[in-house]
């Protein structure tokens, strides 16, 4: 291993030795970008000492990846470059690549600390990515980007990877000016108490038209907002919106809830609780009711201090549904001391219910215990009459679905709520 280099160095000094490498190459080579991911909160939980531990520790790990004549650098805070001498075939490259996250995972388990970084690679060959060293180091970035966009461990460039990436760059671009320019909307699915039929209020569902493209999916476009910093703007927007015109729907004589979806890594913000206690103070009145929507992975992930966030939520008079429940890793621990009011069970659960014992099975244990333990069940996506009259067979309290509406915009869902406004104030006249 004597002619193995470790070089504590800058990206431009790398290059200069990819493009050496270029100059005398019999062979093809690769170069491979590694990149820990979450470093930061560990260098600022951990201190300074502990930092350089971390990446000496790092840096002898990739060394053992390679052979005599590769090249190690430390490229970046937190990221190094790695020139592989004759690996040009995929075989050879996803092999180093599987070797050092192999390794990576192996060092990381045994650390002492609660922030575990993760990794990611990429990987562009010579002379097939490229023919210059820019190029190459270009193209080996381009699959790290494109590794980390579709949290795969290690991606190779390929042309192809390259355009999806271009797309969804551009996408990006057009997200923000959407959001500057106001582009974004909400519309509202009722949530309708099973036993009387009623309304017993809304959930607001974020909605993005792009020019070109048409409805773009909240699947794709919060992905987008995650990468670029953009969730903390997006709840704060979606949570003034939604109160505004929960202040505006018609008065039905009882209370209503506005329901909004909290990302899970708004409960890591330490001033959120202020964020949301101030837009219930300017908007709210003594019949609107905000229930924070939480998915249920979300809480299995940090549950110690999303419950501890949750409860704090609750003491200032938030409503908290658990969204999505059974998609994640349910555990019936979770009911003894769950946070929250409302559980809300997914739709692949109440899709073809009265044809599946299974999940009719499922569906009447969850409610069975949701009851036990003091919480208010909503059915999501109830679409036929047959699902409706199972679920109140099971006693389940609520449903959202097309059976009775599908989303509507702010000024439809309050033409809708009209129907139920008028029939009370008939009941009233007929009391009286």
């Amino acid at each position: 291993m004597q002619n193995q280099e470790l070089n504590l160095t800058s990206a431009d000094v790398f290059e200069q030795a990819v493009q050496q490498r270029i100059a005398g190459a019999k062979e093809s080579f690769s170069v491979l970008v590694v990149d820990m991911s979450d470093i930061n909160r560990l260098f600022a939980r951990s201190g300074p000492a502990a930092s350089t531990m971390f990446l000496n520790s790092i840096a002898k790990m990739l060394l053992r990846v390679c052979r005599n004549g590769d090249t190690v650098s430390r490229i970046g805070d937190c990221t190094f470059g790695i020139i592989l001498e004759n690996v040009g075939s995929p075989v050879l490259q996803q092999l180093a690549a599987e070797k050092i996250i192999r390794l990576y995972k192996a060092m990381v388990s045994e650390m002492d600390a609660s922030c575990k970084p993760g990794i990611s690679i990429g990987i562009a060959a010579y002379p097939d990515s490229a023919d210059s060293a820019v190029e190459l180091l270009h193209n080996a970035r381009i699959a790290l980007e494109s590794a980390c966009s579709n949290a795969d461990p290690y991606q190779v460039y390929s042309a192809e990877s390259h355009a999806v990436l271009e797309t969804k760059w551009a996408l990006q671009d057009d997200f923000v000016k959407a959001v500057e320019n106001g582009d974004l909307q909400l519309v509202y699915q009722p949530k309708i108490s099973i036993s009387t039929g009623r309304p017993l209020g809304a959930e607001a569902l974020l909605r993005w038209t792009h020019e070109e493209q048409g409805a773009v999916p909240p699947s794709v476009f919060m992905p987008i907002a995650r990468d670029i910093g953009m969730i903390d703007k997006l709840t704060n927007f979606v949570l003034m919106t939604a109160l505004r015109d929960r202040s505006e729907w018609p008065d039905i004589g009882e209370r209503c809830s506005v329901s909004v979806n909290l990302e899970a890594q708004m409960l890591e913000y330490p001033d959120i609780a202020d964020i949301i206690a101030s837009n219930v103070a300017i908007w709210g009145n003594d019949n609107v009711e905000l229930i924070l929507e939480i998915t249920e992975l979300a809480l299995v992930a940090d549950s110690k201090s999303g419950f501890k966030r949750l409860n704090e939520l609750r003491s200032l008079g938030i409503g908290i549904s658990i969204d999505d429940y059974g998609t994640g890793y349910s555990s019936l621990s979770y009911f003894k001391d769950i946070p929250a009011d409302e559980l809300k069970v997914d739709r692949s659960f109440i899709s073809n219910l009265q044809n599946c014992d299974r999940n009719r099975n499922l569906v009447a244990t969850i409610i069975s215990l949701a009851h036990r333990c003091g919480l208010t069940v909503v059915a999501e996506g109830v679409e036929s009459a047959e699902e409706l009259t199972v679920l109140e067979e099971m006693k389940c309290d609520a449903m959202q679905g097309f059976h009775y509406s599908k989303p509507l915009p702010h000024d439809e869902l309050c033409q809708w709520f009209e129907q139920f406004s008028e029939a009370t104030l008939q009941h009233d006249t007929e009391d009286a």
